[in-house]
């Protein structure tokens, strides 16, 4: 029975540990244990198969060269399906997809803004945290989740002992809540012309 066949050969610790050992085996073993999964949520978020491909692709290569940044808080499978979802929201939205850019170590390109640009976007992110901080910490927990972690609203609903449908609702509500608190900040919507 080789390594790969062996019935731990899907254990987490066991491919952490593969990847940093940067062990040549590590890609083709997670490939093993989570393809066919990976592929399945890139088939569900992208908007075609050779998306699909694209998305696994990255979230693959990521796996095997920056897999430290898990931190086991769920299961690794969840974890690499939602930098899936992730790589096919940037990839819908017409960005490139890049697999450093699932790295939250990488640091952000520079930008060329002026300083009232900067101002506001300090002042904006400011707002936007006093916000989250005025949510009850469920409400802010839901929000989090969906927003940054990208959880379905059955993930969540497990997470927190909460239905699916009060997972929508909340949602729902916060979304309108911080929309309108955040109106000062958010672009003019264009005038439809008659």
């Amino acid at each position: 029975m080789t390594a790969v066949d062996s019935p731990d050969h899907c254990d987490p610790k066991r491919l952490l540990e593969l990847v940093r050992r940067e062990d040549t085996t590590a890609l083709d073993q997670i490939t093993r244990c989570y393809g066919a999964q990976l592929l399945a949520a890139g088939r569900k978020h992208c908007r075609s198969a050779s998306e699909a491909e694209d998305a696994v692709q990255d979230t693959l290569l990521f796996a095997t060269t920056d897999l430290q940044s898990f931190r086991g808080d769920g299961s690794l499978e969840g974890f690499l399906v939602r930098i899936v979802a992730r790589a096919c929201r940037r990839l819908s939205r017409g960005q490139k997809n890049d697999a450093t850019l699932h790295d939250s170590e990488a640091e952000p390109p520079a930008t060329e803004a002026t300083p009232e640009a900067a101002a506001e976007r300090a002042e904006l992110g400011e707002v936007l945290q006093s916000l989250l901080l005025s949510l009850e910490p469920t409400e802010r927990a839901v929000l989090l989740l969906a927003e940054l972690e990208d959880y379905s609203a059955s993930e969540i609903g497990k997470e927190l002992a909460l239905s699916e449908g009060a997972v929508r609702t909340r949602l729902t509500r916060l979304r309108k809540r911080l929309r309108e608190q955040l109106r000062p900040w958010l672009p003019e919507p264009a005038e439809v012309a008659r």
